[in-house]
Order: C-alpha cells, then structure tokens, then sequence
C-alpha cells in the first residue's frame, strides 16, 4: 500500500498544475483552445497534447486527426495537467476527459504518433504499435509519414526554391 501513496505522490508531482475548461475549439489534431470559466472572470488557453504529434495541415490523415480530437472532446469539459509552456506559448499537459486520457486515445486509436522527442512512455509506444498492427487511423495509409520528417521535407522543398528564384 505504502508503493501505492509513493507512487500518486510522484504522479501528481510530475504535472504541477491543472486548469479545467470547456474545448471550445479543435484546432488540430494535437492543439486544442479551452475557455475556463470562474465566477471573476472567463479565460482562454491554446493547449497542445504533450509527447504526441499529429499531421500537419495540407499532410495525409489532418483531417481524421482533427476530426478524431473534435468527435472526442469538441464542447466537453475536459482537465489539463500541465507543468511548462513550449516556446510558442501553448501549455503542454495531458488532457483528461473524465477517466480519459485523450492524449493516450489518439494513439491508440491510430491518429497520432508518439513524439519520440519529447517521450519516453512505454504505454504509448505500445499503443502506438498496437495502432500499426491493427492498420487503424493513419496506419491504413502505406506509408505514413511521421510530421517531423514532412516538415523538416517541406522546408527543404522552400529552400531549395528560394535558390532556383534568386
């Protein structure tokens, strides 16, 4: 029992704040704005699910990504545990949807990869690998690309036309 009381100690000490709000917009597949609601005042956050990633906008499976996120959590009240903000401002955190782990649901549900970056999760590597197995989300395409590497491809393409203009 006494592992049991170490162990939600460390957990809610990893994410040292939350806030709770009503998702009032789905902006991607992994970027979420949330209206809190207190009685002095009402406040909106842009949150981004941390250690996943999702498609880009103009990249195979954007829209069932976001459409995924919207069915799931477009209007609900949801809590965001979070800890820091990334360097456009947007809070981190795990989003909760009652018992929920919405982070978690789009990976397993084929939606999302693992941002290998930013997480050592071993349930959602095995989740993510469960995705692919099964061919769900975006895993029934033939070859998805992670975003990272369709960004990183985009920025080549941009550069390499800025030198044939010039």
């Amino acid at each position: 029992m006494r592992w049991l009381l170490v162990f939600l100690m460390g957990s809610c000490m990893a994410f040292g704040e939350s806030i709770r709000g009503v998702v009032i917009n789905v902006i991607d597949g992994d970027t979420i704005t949330l209206l809190e609601k207190t009685p002095e005042q009402k406040r909106t956050y842009r949150i981004r699910l941390e250690g996943i990633d999702t498609p880009e906008r103009g990249q195979n499976g954007y829209e069932g990504a976001k459409e995924y996120l919207e069915k799931l959590i477009w209007g609900e009240t949801v809590t965001v545990k979070y800890r820091r903000h990334d360097r456009y401002g947007r809070i981190l955190g795990e989003v909760w949807h009652g018992k929920m782990f919405v982070n978690e649901e789009l990976v397993k549900d084929g939606w999302a990869w693992i941002y290998k970056n930013f997480s050592a999760s071993r349930k959602l590597a095995s989740l993510e690998a469960e995705a692919r197995k099964s061919k769900k989300g975006l895993w029934a395409e033939p070859n998805p690309i992670p975003p990272w590497e369709w960004k990183a491809a985009k920025r080549r393409e941009d550069a390499a036309g800025k030198v044939l203009i010039e």
